[in-house]
């Protein structure tokens, strides 16, 4: 799965949503050092000289954001409407704020996400080698490779035809400054969705292992004819698990710190996006604007976007749900296993009951808030109030 990913960030380096980390610290890192004393001196010099203009390019495309953003400000056409002009101003510089984020994370943040991919291949290495989940990852993979081309195509059809809409009205404000950044934004959010959805599998799978061992300690005439039970009841098989699951924490803990900031940041110009779009429509509905056809884009505009929050926002809270279930399934195997297990294995049992009762696997936008089903009324709750305040703009 990881080497696949790395298929779809190689295109991602146009955005400034990946950049690998430098060769030498790489090979560092990696268990296949021996192939870096292997290397010539010219192609070293060739890897470093790419990995410069990497670097140059994103640094050249932190600055073209930053020019796009003053260039927009100072150029800037005359909006009806005091609120209008103050909605327009906010979310532009909000989507400004939230690409520079995004570009900063792919500069400065590389080496946390090449350890993100790393760990990946590891779990999936693990998963393989040491629970025989082979057969049901292969099955995820195209699953994987369906959200991503369902995102994509979704996104870039409701784009297109939004564009077109767009084109024919009067008054865009900041749109044709802020196609970039919405581009970047989207694109950003479409990776990471599938980053999560990648980690929920594993979890699934590790789930599902851990079912098998419950239901061999509490139903061992219910056995299945193609399962090792005799591997499942060692100790070296639960810790095994209990590896997999120590990765798969520290996975997490690595997508909140090389990406936490980006979904604060898109989370949060979602909101105003959202709130926005809807503004306008209301605006043209009920005929303060000159051309009454805003709400058509704005349906556009807003269908990928929705689907986008939602899918993100139902995988982060299924991973948590997932969480809580080995949890939940780990006490059950402690309860049929502590009067017959031998000391080793029921205090490992003990430890691992312990440690998901103390950590949980959660996704946050940089400790603001957590992505699950509950943040999605809270942006309901949020836009409405935006609203309601526009709204009182118009009377004043």
């Amino acid at each position: 799965m990881e080497q696949q990913l790395r298929a779809w960030l190689r295109c991602s380096l146009v955005f400034g949503l990946y950049m690998s980390p430098a060769s030498s610290t790489q090979y560092t890192n990696n268990k296949s050092a021996a192939l870096s004393k292997r290397l010539t001196w010219l192609e070293r010099k060739q890897i470093l000289q790419q990995q410069r203009l990497k670097e140059i390019y994103l640094h050249l495309l932190f600055v073209g954001l930053c020019v796009t953003y003053v260039k927009a400000l100072a150029t800037r056409k005359p909006i009806p409407g005091v609120a209008s002009l103050a909605a327009c101003t906010l979310i532009f510089s909000l989507q400004a704020l939230s690409s520079i984020v995004i570009v900063a994370e792919g500069l400065w943040r590389q080496q946390q996400h090449e350890a993100f991919l790393r760990l990946l291949h590891e779990i999936e290495f693990s998963l393989k080698l040491r629970l025989r989940g082979d057969i049901t990852l292969d099955c995820w993979a195209s699953r994987v490779r369906w959200h991503l081309k369902y995102l994509l195509w979704l996104s870039l059809i409701c784009f297109v035809v939004a564009v077109y809409h767009f084109m024919q009205l009067q008054h865009l404000g900041y749109y044709w400054h802020a196609i970039w950044y919405n581009i970047i934004i989207r694109l950003r959010i479409i990776q990471l969705c599938i980053y999560v959805c990648v980690l929920r599998n594993y979890l699934e799978c590790l789930c599902m292992k851990l079912q098998q061992l419950v239901a061999y300690r509490t139903a061992p005439s219910q056995q299945l004819l193609d399962i090792n039970y005799e591997k499942m009841q060692t100790l070296a098989y639960l810790l095994a698990i209990k590896d997999i699951y120590d990765l798969l924490y520290k996975t997490f803990e690595l997508l909140n710190e090389f990406a936490g900031w980006s979904l604060f940041v898109i989370i949060t110009c979602y909101i105003l996006d959202y709130g926005c779009a809807l503004y306008f429509s209301l605006l043209s509905y009920e005929g303060f604007l000159e051309s009454s056809a805003y709400y058509v884009p704005a349906f556009w505009w807003l269908v990928p976007m929705t689907a986008t929050i939602w899918h993100i926002c139902y995988l982060c809270h299924d991973c948590t749900q997932l969480d809580r279930l080995l949890a939940a399934r780990l006490r059950r195997l402690i309860i049929m296993s502590s009067s017959r297990s031998v000391r080793s294995y029921r205090t490992l049992l003990q430890r691992f009951s312990t440690q998901l009762e103390l950590q949980y696997i959660v996704v946050t936008g940089r400790n603001f808030f957590i992505l699950d089903l509950r943040l999605i009324m809270a942006i309901l709750a949020t836009v409405a109030s935006y609203l309601v305040v526009l709204i009182q703009f118009l009377y004043i």
